[in-house]
């Protein structure tokens, strides 16, 4: 049996070729993968909702499955907001019940939020954005990206992605989770150990979520491990895979 497809649920203001180092050592590593864009990061006018992005997501996944992949969704920060919503349905287990082909096997966390049904991104915030999260009416920055995102980069790196980044919209913040995966797929977290922007304390809750210690995965690293250890974190991705 060939080995499963990863697709990348991205965190908010970043763009898909922040995964290009890791998605080569996966491809090294024999898996293929997927990094589609969020239809709410830079959009013009920044109106899109959490629904856009889930059903973005969503429409890769049951694709790819219909080709009779064997997926594993790696959701990051935000974007395990839109991951947990996306993949309700598309277990493979739940496909084959629908005489289906391929579908989800697991869902990997990222130093991502992994909210309880119901829950949204700003409420768990306590209703308040973020003090690097500059909003400007519908738009929402991210400011000193690089102290709080990849602050293990060099200087010179932070500065090329901290030019990369784009707008979050406002709206999605508030998009309420609809699903709780690790109640029907097997589910795993990895911790972010020198985390500025999602601190390791309510990692380690979301985590507790997953099953337990046996689940969870550790890197010494910033939210960002996808541009500061991209071949650990691919290595890490293939273990937890592979348990």
């Amino acid at each position: 049996m060939s080995n499963p497809t990863f697709v990348f649920s991205l965190g908010a203001w970043i763009t898909p070729e922040v995964y290009d180092s890791t998605r080569a050592h996966l491809d090294t590593l024999g898996y293929p993968s997927e990094c589609p864009a969020h239809p709410s990061t830079g959009a013009e006018p920044p109106s899109k909702e959490l629904s856009d992005d889930v059903t973005s997501l969503r429409d890769v996944l049951v694709k790819l499955a219909d080709e009779g992949r064997e997926l594993v969704v790696v959701a990051h920060s935000y974007g395990g907001v839109v991951a947990s919503c996306a993949v309700d349905g598309l277990s493979k287990q739940a496909r084959e019940r629908e005489s289906k082909l391929g579908g989800v096997i697991k869902v990997i966390y990222l130093a991502a939020f992994a909210l309880d049904k119901g829950q949204s991104l700003l409420g768990m915030l306590g209703g308040n954005f973020l003090p690097w999260m500059k909003v400007e009416g519908d738009y929402v920055l991210a400011d000193g990206a690089g102290n709080v995102g990849w602050q293990d980069l060099s200087f010179e790196r932070q500065e090329k992605w901290n030019s990369l980044t784009q707008h979050a919209c406002r709206a999605p913040f508030s998009g309420e989770t609809t699903y709780e995966p690790w109640n029907d797929i097997p589910c795993a977290y990895i911790v972010c150990e020198q985390d500025n922007a999602l601190p390791p304390p309510f990692q380690e809750l979301f985590a507790s979520k997953m099953g337990g210690p046996e689940v969870t995965y550790r890197l010494p690293s910033s939210h960002s491990p996808f541009l500061s250890m991209p071949s650990r974190l691919a290595n890490t991705l293939q273990q937890a895979v592979k348990a």
